[in-house]
């Protein structure tokens, strides 16, 4: 059964079409990598499946409750922030709700919360991020200002696996990395389910 797919889909910029009629699902377990020239619409389908943008005609169908995370090619990371901090960006919602739950204003839906908390894992999202650190290999302390581009890509990586998503959406993320990151990464993707 498909967890995402497009059907009949057409996107165009100006008179260039960049799908014209496409088809494509993704099952779970699948790995797909999209291969293509520059300026084919590798990008635009990505961003598309990320319901980041809009088919301009077509379907697309996710499967209900689906979480998934786009990595753009060059990822917007706050330079004057920790490499913690921008990690913890992918717990965002496990972090607010945790705060919420615990001003325990009586006008909430207290019970709502707590089941979203432990839905989610929201309970020990500290714990989360500091495990994926350690699996990167990163110093959370770190200033995102003074890493290199390849320990960037690393922390986008990181922001997006924090998340836990059933589908990880990566555009050109072997960019900046060098070979023994490029394995990091291969292992890692043969890991995720």
């Amino acid at each position: 059964m498909a967890v995402l797919s497009i059907s009949n889909a057409h996107l165009a910029f100006g008179h260039v079409a960049l799908l014209d009629g496409a088809n494509f699902s993704l099952e779970i377990g699948e790995r797909v990598g999209l291969i293509g020239r520059n300026g084919t619409g590798k990008s635009s389908l990505l961003k598309i499946l990320a319901q980041i943008e809009k088919l301009d005609d077509g379907l697309l169908q996710l499967q209900q409750g689906l979480t998934s995370v786009y990595v753009p090619q060059e990822p917007e990371l706050r330079a004057e922030a920790t490499i913690f901090d921008v990690i913890s960006e992918g717990v965002a919602e496990a972090k607010a709700l945790r705060e919420r739950y615990e001003i325990h204003d009586e006008n909430d839906d207290l019970a709502w919360v707590q089941e979203r908390i432990e839905h989610i894992g929201a309970w020990n999202w500290e714990q989360r991020v500091e495990e994926t650190l350690q699996r990167l290999d990163l110093d959370g302390s770190r200033v995102i200002g003074s890493l290199s581009g390849g320990l960037k890509k690393r922390v986008a990586l990181g922001r997006a696996l924090v998340a836990q998503p059933d589908v990880l959406l990566l555009d050109e993320p072997t960019n900046h990395l060098d070979l023994d990151a490029i394995t990091w990464l291969e292992e890692l993707l043969n890991n995720f389910k």
